[in-house]
């Protein structure tokens, strides 16, 4: 009996230390989707000049599981306008602008150098119908509101005798060079372009639809497109025709120093017979700097570790949701965790600290690490972002 009794303690203690074993037990992620961003080749970079808090920073809250988690969708860029730049030469013979609604806005704004254009000084004629102007907004007042517009710069409404058709924009004082900037709040046409991520690593590809409609219907389209840099060095990019039949503009932000972080400009500008629309999208680029490398390890308290490889110092973001098993055998977001800290080059490690207390009751393995990100916080880059990183 006693020897029973011993061999059931052994048996228990191996139970036991199998389960903390197993709770603890390291695993590579999972494969990457294509809808993935993952690192390939790091980056080094020089060190932030600026001011970095480099103390560890580490939290986790609880989820509501009945609640659905959505993640935001790339920003989806929609314009009822267009603009040109015109020289004084062109303004006297009179500038060309398709309208296809009344009530048009009117921003014209002197390049460096140009004189300032007053509106008693500018007439918009439609044939020989002269269309009445309002000025809503100066120079002045668009500064104070946070637009950086240059002086001279006003906005006009056109009114009595504006409609659909082509308008004539004449200036017999200018000087210099102008951007007319053509807004129809109410047309129904509408030139839209959408990325297929928010961010993007340089080096990785990037691609953005290109889709012009009326009242919802999709109309033929002629497009092309501008790569505009953050320090403003910009490169044509090639508008192809994709299977659906739509446009897309597909491109690569290129490894140049370190020039490349930060918001970049797809300026796409198109054509719907003669009705001219022409639309901006933004997106971030980021320098890879860090990456996950390595195998990834989930506590019994449920705490995960991540293994971070940087090539450049930095402060370093990762964070995640952990998902639980229900009840009814389906996974749900129980939790999510941040965790940041400042790294030199080398391997390092980052643990989100999930915690059994966010638990509901009859939650429980197996678990689910889902929506993993990683951030390079002192360049504002985000890095390696997962749908699916890890089961437990």
């Amino acid at each position: 009996m006693h020897t029973l009794n011993i061999s059931r303690l052994g048996l228990s203690c191996v139970l036991v230390l199998g389960m903390a074993q197993a709770a603890h037990a390291a695993q590579r992620l999972l494969p990457a989707t294509t809808s993935d961003q993952v690192p390939t080749l790091l980056s080094t970079q020089p060190a932030p000049k600026a001011v970095i808090e480099r103390k560890p920073v580490t939290f986790a809250w609880a989820l509501d599981p009945t609640a659905a988690l959505t993640q935001p969708a790339p920003l989806a860029a929609t314009s009822r306008e267009y603009w040109q730049t015109v020289d004084a030469a062109t303004l006297a013979k009179g500038v060309d602008l398709p309208m296809t609604t009344a009530g048009a806005l009117i921003r014209i704004s002197p390049a460096q150098g140009a004189a300032p254009l007053p509106a008693d000084a500018l007439s918009f004629t439609a044939g020989r119908r002269s269309i009445a102007i309002a000025q809503l907004a100066d120079a002045q007042s668009l500064q104070q509101a946070g637009m950086p517009v240059s002086n001279g710069t006003q906005v006009l409404r056109l009114g009595a005798g504006s409609g659909a058709g082509h308008v004539q924009l004449r200036a017999a004082n200018a000087r210099g060079n102008y951007v007319v900037h053509v807004f129809e709040p109410t047309s129904d046409i509408v030139l839209n372009a959408q990325a297929n991520r928010n961010a993007v690593l340089a080096g990785q590809t990037m691609r953005v639809s290109i889709v012009a409609s009326r009242a919802a219907q999709a109309l033929p389209l002629q497009a092309q497109a501008l790569l505009v840099a953050p320090d403003g060095s910009n490169a044509p990019v090639k508008v192809q025709r994709a299977t659906d039949g739509s446009l897309e503009a597909i491109f690569t932000p290129a490894l140049r120093n370190n020039r490349v972080a930060g918001l970049w400009e797809l300026q796409v500008f198109g054509m719907l017979g003669d009705t001219p629309r022409d639309v901006r999208t933004a997106f971030a680029v980021g320098q890879p700097t860090a990456r996950f490398n390595g195998s990834v390890a989930q506590s019994a308290d449920l705490h995960v570790s991540l293994p971070v490889q940087a090539a450049s110092a930095g402060r370093y973001e990762a964070r995640g949701t952990l998902y639980a098993t229900a009840p009814d055998g389906q996974l749900r977001a129980v939790s999510e965790a941040h965790a940041a800290a400042w790294m030199q080059p080398g391997q390092h490690t980052l643990q989100l600290p999930f915690s059994k207390a966010h638990l509901p009751s009859g939650y429980g393995a197996p678990y689910e690490l889902q929506q993993l990100e990683l951030h390079d916080q002192s360049r504002m880059a985000p890095l390696e972002i997962r749908a699916h990183a890890a089961r437990f």
